[in-house]
């Protein structure tokens, strides 16, 4: 795929995607620092600063797919643009209003953009590198994402603290529009054929193409359908961890934060490591590190269901970060697997559609845990996520095993 003089190029090309999805993490998980000094600001309740993260996310849903199937059809260079170009800059006009629904509507606009990241960077990581080494690359640009969220958790405040949330929002801004400036700079194809150019067919023709060609495509789907479940436990242990061990096993808040932390830590790690462990134990097959990784998060997702207060804080800190790695550490090498299972040229438009349907667990999940937690309490809601999770391991069966190379 990839000549040898420019085999040491993909390694900036690497370094172009871990640094751009890093820094947009900082917007993507900015929201949660901003909320107490946005709430004070703008005068807004709770629900209303909800509102503002979720119209972010519920945007970035529905253009992942529509983004992925441009990629493919424009390339890869003119997505980072609308990837990083089109985030930064909403965002920077976003930072001059202090009017609360135009600020969610500017909010909405920032969240298409940043829903092409995952098919720019998995298209462009999949044109530099091979099977073998692939999974790696995955990995460890996915694990970008939750260090910048740590990141994100002590630099935002910091910034609010001394120049408020508006300014803040225009510093990560900038910082995402440079980012842009330097990607756009360095990127290129390692072969410029690999880029679809316009046939001059009817749109029209060439969207039905890539639909049939997505849909009838059953380990596509399927993986598509693994994202969801695993995402839904995404979102519950996202959202639910901090409150959880406050409420339940009785832990002061600021230790419960510490306890979000490890898990970031462990989503950070899982990321890099199940590339690694793909690449190298299994030569470049994904299957059984997606059967390791569902079979982790039943476990340790039923380990926290019948979690004792009396247990050691130390013994549950190391449950955390395995809870990490495995219910938010799986992005990565999906990911690669869905570019391996895809046409070459449809890759993006596939990571769009695994993309969006991995989003859809991502919000529905905080919704039926909540319920189950408010009606039934939190061993229930619990059970309820571990059964998901052995449903993806179910499912899996149906996938077939690609040969190792």
């Amino acid at each position: 795929m990839i000549t040898e003089n420019k085999s040491g190029y993909r390694w900036v090309i690497f370094s172009i995607f871990v640094v751009s999805h890093l820094v947009i993490s900082l917007a993507g998980f900015g929201w949660g620092p901003l909320a107490p000094f946005l709430k004070k600001a703008m005068a807004i309740n709770s629900t209303q600063i909800g509102l503002i993260s979720s119209s972010f996310y519920f945007a970035a849903a529905i253009s992942a797919f529509p983004a992925g199937i441009a990629v493919d059809r424009y390339g890869v260079k003119k997505g980072i643009f609308f990837w990083l170009g089109f985030t930064g800059i909403t965002l920077f006009f976003l930072s001059f209003t202090k009017v609360y629904i135009v600020f969610l509507i500017f909010a909405a606009i920032a969240g298409l953009g940043y829903a092409a990241g995952n098919p720019v960077a998995s298209k462009g990581l999949f044109m530099w590198f091979d099977q073998k080494t692939r999974g790696t690359a995955f990995g460890i640009k996915q694990a970008a994402i939750p260090v910048g969220a740590a990141i994100a958790g002590v630099l935002v405040i910091y910034l609010c603290e001394r120049i408020g949330p508006f300014l803040s929002i225009r510093v990560i801004s900038l910082a995402i529009i440079l980012t842009m400036a330097f990607a756009v700079f360095f990127y290129h194809n390692p072969n410029e054929k690999s880029v679809i150019p316009d046939t001059g067919s009817p749109k029209s023709v060439l969207k039905i193409l890539d639909f049939r060609a997505l849909f009838n495509n059953t380990p596509l789907l399927l993986v598509s359908l693994y994202m969801a479940m695993l995402g839904l436990a995404q979102g519950v242990i996202s959202t639910f961890l901090i409150l959880y061990i406050n409420e339940s096993l009785g832990y002061p808040l600021l230790a419960a934060g510490s306890f979000l932390s490890m898990l970031m830590i462990g989503a950070a790690t899982g990321r890099s490591l199940w590339g690694i462990v793909s690449d190298r134990l299994f030569n470049g097959n994904r299957k059984p590190v997606l059967n390791i990784i569902s079979v982790i998060a039943a476990v340790s997702i039923t380990i926290l269901a019948f979690w004792n207060s009396v247990w050691p804080g130390w013994l549950l800190m190391i449950v955390v970060i395995i809870t990490g790695m495995s219910c938010i550490g799986w992005n990565g090498i999906c990911l690669a697997t869905v570019s391996e299972i895809s046409d070459s040229d449809k890759t993006a438009s596939s990571i769009g559609l695994a993309s969006t349907t991995g989003w859809v667990g991502l919000f529905t999940g905080p919704i039926i845990f909540g319920s189950l937690t408010d009606n039934f309490g939190y061993f229930y809601a619990w059970s309820f996520v571990a059964v998901i999770c052995v449903l993806s391991l179910i499912l899996l069966i149906y996938f077939p095993m690609k040969k190792s190379i």
